[in-house]
C-alpha cells in the first residue's frame, strides 16, 4: 500500500515537473521572456570589433604598466575629453539613426511593392477574361511575371544579375530571353503570345554550372568595387583641382555604348505590352486595365527607390571619419582615466571601446538590408510567402471565363 502511494506521488511529483519545463520552453520561445539578449551572438557585432575591442584593451594595459608600474606621468586633464564626448556621440547617433532609417524604408519599400504585387495579381486573374486554353496560359504567365518582378527585385538589389537562379529561372516563360548575365537586354522584341510555345532553352544544361560561377565570380567583384577603399591617387588629388574628371561617356559616345536594362523593369515592360494586347483584343476592360497599368507605374517607383538606398551608401569621407574620431577617442581615454581608476582603466576599456565600437558597427551592418548579413532584411522569406499565395491562386480560386 505503501509503495502504491510512493509510486502515485512520484508519477504526480514527475508530471508536475514536465508541466513546469513545457511551461518554461513556451515562454523562452515569446518575445520578452526567457534567457536575455545579451546570451545571443548569432545576431550580435561582438565578432566584427573583436579586433578593434582587443588593441585598445591592449593599448590601455600598455598605458597602465607605464603609469602604475614605471611611474611615468602620462596624464591628461578630465575637460578635454568631455569636450570631444559630445561631438563624437552626436556622430553615433546621426550614423546609427540614419542607418535605421534605410533599414526601415527599404523594408516599407518592399512590402509595398508585395502588396502591389497582391492587388495586380488579383485584377489580372479576376479582370482578364478567358476564350480559350491559351487565354488561360497566358494569363497565368502573366502571374508569374509579377512573381518573377519581386524576386527578379531582390536578386538586382544583391548584384546578382541574370536568370539562371533557382527561385527566378521556373517563373520565366520558355520564350522568353530576359536580360542577360553581363545586363544586356537582348534586342528581340518580345511577344507573350510565345510564352507558350516549346521552344528551346537558351544554354545548354551543361553550361548552367559554368554560368552559376561566372555569376557568383562577377557579383562578388561588383560588391568589392562598391565597398572598396578609394584608390591611392583618388586620395591624393588636389582639393584644389576643380578640373571636370573624364566620364565613361567622353571615351565611348553614347550612340555606342551597349544597350541595356535591369531585368526588374524589363519584366514590367513585357507586362505592359500584354495588358496593351488584352485590351485590343477586348478581353479586359479600360475600367480594370487603368488601375493595373497604375500598379505598373507604381512598381517602377518602388524600384527606383530600392535602388536608391541600395546604390546610394554613406560617403566614404564620412565613414572613414568617424572612425578615426571614434578610435581617436577611445584611446585617448586612458591617459585621463588611470588617475582615477588604476588598474581598473584596463577591463572599463574594454567595456567603453566595446560600447562605443559596437555601435558604429551596427550603422555599417543595416546600412544596406539587402544583403546576407544575419541583421539584413528576409528577403527570401518575403518572396516565398508571396510565391506561396500565387500557388494557392492557381490551385483554389477559378479564374475569369467570357
Amino acid at each position: 500500500m505503501q509503495a502504491k502511494i510512493h509510486d502515485i506521488f512520484f508519477d504526480s511529483k514527475m508530471a508536475a515537473s514536465k508541466s513546469l519545463t513545457s511551461r518554461l520552453v513556451q515562454l523562452t520561445r515569446k518575445p520578452g521572456y526567457g534567457w536575455p539578449d545579451i546570451f545571443h551572438w548569432k545576431y550580435s557585432v561582438f565578432i566584427t570589433i573583436i579586433p578593434v575591442v582587443a588593441s585598445s584593451t591592449i593599448f590601455s594595459t600598455i598605458i597602465s604598466i607605464l603609469y602604475m608600474v614605471y611611474g611615468i606621468d602620462l596624464t591628461l586633464p578630465d575637460n578635454l575629453i568631455g569636450t570631444v564626448s559630445v561631438v563624437v556621440g552626436l556622430l553615433l547617433a546621426f550614423r546609427t539613426n540614419h542607418a535605421y532609417d534605410r533599414y526601415y524604408e527599404g523594408r516599407k519599400l518592399f512590402s509595398s511593392m508585395c502588396n502591389n504585387v497582391r492587388n495586380a495579381t488579383r485584377a489580372v486573374w479576376v479582370a482578364v477574361k478567358e476564350k480559350s486554353k491559351r487565354d488561360h496560359e497566358e494569363k497565368e504567365d502573366c502571374i508569374k511575371l509579377l512573381l518573377a518582378f519581386v524576386i527578379a527585385t531582390k536578386h538586382h538589389l544583391r548584384l546578382e544579375f541574370g536568370t539562371k537562379w533557382s527561385d527566378l529561372e521556373d517563373l520565366l516563360p520558355s520564350g522568353l530571353q530576359l536580360t542577360k548575365f553581363d545586363g544586356n537586354a537582348d534586342q528581340n522584341a518580345y511577344d507573350i503570345t510565345n510564352t507558350v510555345s516549346n521552344e528551346p532553352e537558351i544554354t545548354s544544361a551543361s553550361q548552367d554550372t559554368q554560368d552559376e560561377h561566372e555569376q557568383t565570380n562577377e557579383t562578388t567583384s561588383l560588391l568589392r568595387k562598391r565597398s572598396g577603399l578609394p584608390s591611392v591617387y583618388s586620395a591624393l588629388r588636389s582639393l584644389t583641382n576643380a578640373e571636370r574628371s573624364p566620364t565613361y561617356f567622353d571615351g565611348n559616345p553614347i550612340n555606342e555604348v551597349d544597350a541595356s536594362m535591369s531585368l526588374p523593369l524589363e519584366i514590367i515592360f513585357h507586362l505592359g505590352i500584354y495588358l496593351d494586347r488584352m485590351a485590343k483584343e477586348n478581353k479586359i476592360d479600360n475600367n480594370d486595365l487603368f488601375p493595373i497599368a497604375a500598379i505598373l507605374n507604381s512598381l517602377i517607383e518602388i524600384l527606383g527607390s530600392l535602388e536608391r538606398i541600395g546604390n546610394t551608401p554613406i560617403p566614404l569621407s564620412y565613414k572613414i571619419h568617424l572612425k578615426q574620431a571614434v578610435t581617436l577617442y577611445v584611446w585617448a581615454l586612458p591617459f585621463t582615466l588611470i588617475k582615477n581608476l588604476g588598474w581598473v582603466t584596463i577591463p572599463a576599456m574594454a567595456v567603453i571601446s566595446y560600447i562605443l565600437f559596437g555601435v558604429e558597427a551596427i550603422g555599417s551592418e543595416i546600412e544596406n538590408p539587402f544583403g546576407y548579413d544575419n541583421n539584413d532584411l528576409p528577403l527570401d522569406d518575403y518572396c516565398k510567402d508571396l510565391s506561396a499565395e500565387i500557388k494557392y491562386l492557381y490551385r483554389h480560386i477559378t479564374a475569369s471565363v467570357s
